[in-house]
C-alpha cells in the first residue's frame, strides 16, 4: 500500500513539476522577450513594462509575477522563473529576439536620445466632441486596467487629434500585435501584384521547393494554399489557447523557427472548411513572403518598398531565432506610423495607392469563404460586433491588448488605439469612435 502511494505521490509530483516548468518557460520568454522590446526598441522604463505589461500577464499564470526576476543589460534582457530562463537580445533595425545566436548590439543611444527629447507636440482638435471621446478612451473605469497610452485620429490624411499616457509620446514606438498580420498581408499583396507570389498557389509544393524540412511538409494537404492561411482556413492542427504547453506559446517562446510549429501536427480538417484564427497561419505566410524577396533581408524590402514611401520613422519588424520577420505579433511603430498605414490601406481601397492595388485592398476586406467577418488578415464591420454604429464597409487591423487602426473609406477616416488592456473588454472603442466619427463625417468636402 505504501508502495502504491510513493508511486502515485511521485507521478502527481512529477505533473506538477512538468506544469510549473512549462509555465515558467512562458513566462521567462514573455518577460525577456518584453522587457527587452519595451526597453531598447519603445524606450520605455523596466519597471513601466514590468508593471503596465508583464507582471499582470504573469499573475495570471499561477501567481509567478511573485517569482519572476529580470536583469537588464546593455543590448540584451534575461529572465529567471523557478527551474526557467530566457534571453532576449536586440540588434539595430531588427529589435528583440529570443534565444538569438546572433550578436546582441547595444542600443542606438544617441538615436534614442533624439527620439526621447523630440519637440514634436501632439496636435490637439478644436471640435469638442472628438476631444471629449478622446477623454473616454483614456478614462480609466472604477476597476482599472485600460491603460491607454496612445490615441490618434487622422482624417482626409491630415491628423486632426492625438493625445498620450505618459511616458508614452509620438516618438514611441508601441507593439501592434496582431495588427502585424494585416501588414504582413498587404506586403503580400505587393508581391502578388507583382506577380512573384499567387493567392491559389500550393503551400506544400512550395515549401518542398525551397528545402524546408521534411516534418514541416510531410503531413500537409496538397490542397493547402496561400489563400486559406491569409484567410484563417488553413485546417492545421494548431491550438491557440495561450496555455502552457500550447502550440502558439511553444511556438512565441520555444527556442525553434516559428513558422515551422504550426505544419508538425498536419490537419485537423480540411484546408478551407472552416474559420480558426491562428497565429501559426501567419508565420507560415511570413515564411513564404520573405521566401519571395531573393535573398533581400526583408528590414531593407520593407523600407525601401513601403516604409520610405509613406514617409515613415523608423518601424521595427523582429524576427524569430531562424531570421523570419514574426508577421503573427512582433511589430513596433508609432502611433503616427500606425496612422501612416491605415492610410495607406484607405489608399489602397479607394484605388489611389500606386503599390498595393485597388482590387488587392477591396478584396482583402471581402468576407472570405468562411467567415463573413473576415477577409485576407482583416477584421470586418459585416455583423457591426465591435463597432455597431460605423458604416458597414469599415475595417480594423487588431492585436492583443487592445490595439486597433481603424478605417473607414467613406469618411476618409483612420483610427488609432494603442494601450496595454489586460481584459480587452475594457478598451471601449466603440462609442468614442462613433462620436468621432459622427463630428468628422459631417463636415464638407474642402475646396481646390
Amino acid at each position: 500500500m505504501l508502495r502504491i502511494v510513493l508511486v502515485v505521490s511521485f507521478v502527481i509530483g512529477s505533473a506538477v513539476m512538468w506544469l510549473l516548468h512549462g509555465a515558467a518557460k512562458i513566462g521567462v520568454g514573455y518577460a525577456a522577450k518584453q522587457v527587452c522590446s519595451g526597453v531598447f526598441i519603445s524606450h520605455l522604463p523596466v519597471e513601466f513594462t514590468l508593471d503596465k505589461d508583464v507582471l499582470p500577464r504573469l499573475a495570471t499564470v499561477l501567481g509567478m509575477d511573485r517569482f519572476v526576476d529580470v536583469e537588464t543589460g546593455e543590448s540584451f534582457v534575461t529572465a529567471n522563473l523557478l527551474t526557467a530562463s530566457a534571453t532576449a537580445s536586440y540588434r539595430d533595425r531588427y529589435g528583440c529576439t529570443l534565444h538569438s545566436n546572433e550578436p546582441a548590439l547595444p542600443a542606438d543611444t544617441a538615436r534614442q536620445r533624439a527620439e526621447q527629447s523630440s519637440d514634436v507636440s501632439p496636435v490637439r482638435s478644436t471640435n469638442s466632441a472628438i476631444e471629449t471621446a478622446i477623454d473616454a478612451l483614456f478614462e480609466e473605469p472604477y476597476e482599472g486596467g485600460r491603460n491607454t497610452l496612445a490615441v490618434l485620429i487622422m482624417h482626409r490624411g491630415e491628423i486632426v487629434a492625438e493625445r498620450y499616457a505618459a511616458p508614452v509620446g509620438p516618438s514611441t514606438r508601441l507593439q501592434g500585435w496582431s495588427m502585424n498580420k494585416s501588414l504582413m498581408a498587404s506586403f503580400v499583396g505587393v508581391q502578388v501584384g507583382r506577380g512573384v507570389m499567387s493567392l491559389s498557389s500550393g503551400v506544400k509544393d512550395q515549401l518542398a521547393a525551397l528545402d524546408s524540412p521534411e516534418s514541416a511538409v510531410s503531413q500537409l494537404d496538397d490542397e493547402l494554399t496561400l489563400r486559406h492561411l491569409l484567410s484563417m482556413a488553413s485546417g492545421l492542427d494548431f491550438d491557440e489557447r495561450y496555455f502552457p504547453g500550447d502550440d502558439v506559446t511553444e511556438m512565441l517562446y520555444g527556442h525553434g523557427p516559428m513558422w515551422q510549429v504550426p505544419l508538425m501536427n498536419g490537419h485537423r480538417i480540411d484546408p478551407g472548411t472552416e474559420f480558426v484564427y491562428s497565429s501559426g497561419d501567419t508565420n507560415v505566410v511570413s515564411y513564404l513572403w520573405q521566401s519571395s524577396l531573393a535573398g533581400e533581408p526583408y528590414v531593407d524590402w520593407i523600407d525601401r518598398e513601403v516604409n520610405d514611401r509613406l514617409n515613415l520613422g523608423a518601424p521595427v519588424l523582429e524576427p524569430d531565432v531562424s531570421g523570419i520577420q514574426v508577421g503573427s505579433s512582433f511589430a513596433y511603430l508609432t502611433a503616427r506610423d500606425w496612422s501612416l498605414y491605415g492610410q495607406w490601406w484607405l489608399d489602397a481601397w479607394h484605388g489611389r495607392d500606386e503599390l498595393l492595388s485597388r482590387e488587392w485592398q477591396r478584396l482583402a476586406v471581402t468576407p472570405s469563404d468562411t467567415a463573413d467577418f473576415y477577409g485576407l488578415s482583416f477584421w470586418l464591420n459585416t455583423r457591426r460586433y465591435d463597432f455597431p454604429d460605423l458604416p458597414v464597409n469599415t475595417f480594423h487591423a487588431g492585436g492583443n491588448s487592445g490595439q486597433f487602426v481603424v478605417v473607414v473609406p467613406e469618411a476618409e477616416l483612420v483610427m488609432v488605439r494603442l494601450g496595454l488592456t489586460l481584459d480587452e473588454s475594457a478598451v471601449g472603442l466603440a462609442a468614442p469612435f462613433t462620436q468621432i466619427y459622427e463630428a468628422l463625417e459631417s463636415l464638407p468636402e474642402p475646396s481646390d
